[in-house]
């Protein structure tokens, strides 16, 4: 009977890691050579922005950045991998409106003189989920603006598209595709704006994409 019981035991823990064996997320994409690999941002590929959205009650602003560089490394079969910095230039930022747009780059607010650059440095990632050749996680790194520093965990969406003759006339070797949106608060950038502007014409929050 003791036996009886310790086979029952080990056949029910050998279940258990079966199971949680079979519920484990694919952090990587199958059918890819294991190993590092450079990505640089390329705007023959897809032009790279950051395109924002100030929604404040007395009006909306939406804006966008072209002067978007980065390269990151990856391990295309263990996305947790993923390193690097996202960057861009302040001086690039439009509005649609060449008075906004000289307000936006003053000492008021951005301060493009003094703090040129806005970037993201990815530090770690987590929560990976695969699904074919679309990556959906989290990238936790340090965000930049204004001259500050702070952690910022953004969600992301990652698509790995394998070099084809159709690719190679963009460009040469594999393609990998990312997007973003999340929020940014001016205040904790120590960016407060003139007068009483903040939070009436532009929002104290900013959506970024």
């Amino acid at each position: 009977m003791k036996w009886n019981r310790m086979k029952l035991f080990a056949i029910a823990t050998a279940a258990l890691l079966i199971l949680d064996t079979c519920g484990v997320q694919a952090q990587g994409f199958g059918g890819v050579a294991a190993g590092a690999r450079t990505l640089t941002m390329n705007d023959k590929v897809n032009k790279n922005q950051f395109v924002w959205l100030s929604d404040a009650p007395l009006e909306s602003i939406k804006g966008s950045s072209e002067g978007v560089t980065g390269t990151l490394t990856m391990d295309p079969s263990n996305l947790l991998s993923i390193r690097g910095t996202i960057s861009t230039q302040v001086a690039t930022m439009k509005t649609g409106n060449d008075t906004r747009d000289h307000h936006l780059k003053s000492a008021d607010w951005l301060d493009a003189y003094h703090d040129p650059t806005i970037s993201f440095t990815i530090t770690s990632v987590s929560s990976v989920q695969v699904s074919g050749t679309t990556a959906m996680g989290t990238a936790v790194g340090n965000f930049t603006m204004h001259g500050v520093t702070k952690q910022l965990s953004i969600p992301f969406k990652l698509t790995y598209i394998p070099a084809s003759p159709k690719t190679a006339a963009r460009a040469p070797g594999d393609l990998v595709m990312i997007s973003s949106e999340f929020n940014v608060s001016l205040r904790d950038y120590n960016i407060s704006g003139e007068h009483d502007t903040m939070g009436s014409k532009v929002g104290e929050t900013i959506k970024v994409t």
